[in-house]
């Protein structure tokens, strides 16, 4: 049966099939299946379907069928307008839930185009064969989108004032305190922030003492060279325990250049222009690694498929390896945070992933899961390609985050 949630936040708990609401679980109807898009209330209904992941992150008008533009249009024109009603009269919608704020019989017309829309994707679109995949990060990135940050207000106004000449500095007024993703955002599944989010992503390292944990401190979780482990990962080259541009200025450069330029050097090769490809230090990172070996493997001359099964399409010579590196460098990350967040659900604790920053993950963390820290690190550094070295820090704050080390 097809239905539709009233508002996405897990304790807003409403849905609308068959022509009625419904605001409590236990009345929900047993046979419901499928729906636009994931809402926390909905986490413990396998089986059901969400449209929304059959599109890959394109926007509803964008695919809605000629024969409901004018219904989807109307409906959507009307939403509109009551949110900015709302926000004229400044009421918080991250505080209550939608189904309280605007009509019911609107309501009603809404979630029947919407049913309509659903019923029309999985009638056309194919199921992505990596469907599992894209519904867990869909829930982990919706999980992450309804805690609140801790943020020093006080801080965060005395930046703003210091950085008021600066372009783009209001930004730092009137910040929400909720990050939320776009998993759909980049061509190569790097994660973005959707307008109006805490710009985690973007935010300049020296402002980001003003995000402090809920618990007891920041655990921060990435590692060591991603893109180049990967490179040795899909190469099938072992994995080296120690820091992996260090490995490179001795075994590669031979001692004759710093960790640095060595860093510096591999990013211009990997993602630069052809002259720093064709640079001295391009060619000696060019007999190391066979990128042949890997383009052959992973492009067909138009579309880049990953070792995770990620298709992207439309891709030229210069683009792929990078395309390919990439890609698999950031749903590797993604995949790890995964195992943590099911590792920290399962035992019921305290501390939970703040953010996802590349390819570092931040737990708020609380003193009393301090027993799960070797489990952590362990799962964070068990990979597809090997054992990859990891960072690690701690701190009371995003901004003061320095190394830490765990046993095990």
């Amino acid at each position: 049966m097809i239905f539709q949630t009233l508002d996405d936040k897990q304790e807003c708990v409403g849905i609308y099939c068959n022509n009625n609401l419904y605001f409590d679980n236990l009345d929900f109807p047993k046979d419901l299946s499928t729906t636009w898009k994931y809402s926390g209330h909905l986490r413990d209904r396998p089986g059901i379907e969400y449209a929304n992941l059959y599109i890959g992150g394109k926007d509803i008008k964008e695919i809605v069928p000629e024969y409901l533009k004018d219904d989807w249009e109307d409906v959507s024109r009307r939403l509109s307008s009551f949110r900015r009603s709302l926000q004229v009269a400044k009421v918080n919608l991250q505080d209550n839930c939608l189904y309280d704020l605007v009509p019911k019989r609107f309501l009603i017309e809404m979630c029947e185009v919407k049913n309509k829309i659903t019923e029309y994707v999985l009638e056309n679109y194919q199921r992505p064969e990596r469907y599992s995949y894209l519904l867990k990060t869909c829930q982990l990135l919706e999980d992450i989108s309804h805690q609140p940050l801790n943020i020093n207000k006080k801080k965060l106004r005395d930046y703003s004032l210091a950085t008021a000449e600066q372009p783009g500095s209001n930004r730092l007024t009137g910040l929400s305190p909720y990050i939320k993703y776009n998993q759909f955002g980049t061509k190569t599944g790097r994660l973005t922030t959707k307008e109006k989010s805490f710009p985690i992503l973007t935010l300049k390292k020296g402002f980001r003492d003003v995000v402090n944990p809920h618990n007891d401190y920041f655990l921060e979780l990435d590692f060591n060279g991603a893109e180049v482990r990967v490179m040795m990962g899909i190469l099938d080259m072992e994995q080296p325990s120690c820091d992996v541009h260090k490995f490179h200025a001795e075994n590669v450069f031979g001692g004759n250049i710093s960790r640095e330029e060595v860093k510096k050097s591999f990013f211009a090769w990997l993602y630069g222009s052809k002259s720093a490809k064709e640079s001295p230090e391009g060619k000696i990172l060019e007999k190391f690694y066979d990128k042949e070996i890997i383009l052959d493997k992973h492009w067909d001359g138009k579309c880049v498929h990953t070792p995770f099964r990620k298709k992207i399409e439309d891709v030229d010579e210069h683009h792929a390896l990078n395309y390919i590196v990439q890609s698999t460098a950031a749903e590797l990350t993604l995949l790890q945070a995964l195992k943590i967040h099911h590792l920290l659900q399962s035992h019921k604790s305290r501390s939970r992933i703040t953010c996802i920053i590349h390819d570092a993950i931040i737990i708020d963390f609380d003193k009393r899961d301090e027993r799960l820290l070797a489990s952590i690190k362990k799962l964070m550094s068990s990979t597809k390609f090997g054992e990859f070295k990891i960072n690690i820090s701690k701190g009371t704050n995003l901004g003061n985050l320095k190394e830490h080390h765990i046993d095990g």
